[in-house]
């Protein structure tokens, strides 16, 4: 397994569960403050793009290490961006977003070293 892979699919999964927290209201409302909502096409931008990036983070893991262990790091690794995102929610949900931009840029960057190396 490769560590560039491994690390753009962890960078995608948290990017992905930003964005689909970002997607809800109550998330949304932490970050942004009490009483804010996002309209409705933000919304559903946000959970287009969350979406993309968990499907990616499976993408990557099944060529990390074919579908049967794939899916299986898949999973794991889906739940330790979630870890840490809940994490970030709970002690610093402004830097939230911040973060998760971060990480999907470091996803790209980490995939392209991955894939053309």
């Amino acid at each position: 397994m490769s560590g560039f892979g491994f690390i753009a699919a962890l960078a995608l999964a948290y990017g992905g569960w930003t964005a689909l927290s970002l997607g809800m209201d109550r998330h949304y409302a932490d970050i942004h403050g009490r009483g804010k909502e996002p309209q409705q096409s933000e919304r559903n931008l946000y959970r287009m793009l969350g979406t993309l990036a968990l499907l990616a983070t499976y993408a990557i893991s099944v060529k990390l290490q074919g579908w049967t262990v794939g899916s299986v790091l898949c999973l794991g690794t889906m739940t330790a961006g979630a870890l840490l995102l809940v994490l970030l929610l709970t002690y610093a949900p402004q830097r939230t977003v911040f973060a998760g931009k971060l990480a999907i840029g470091l996803a790209i960057l980490l995939g392209a070293v991955w894939l053309f190396n």
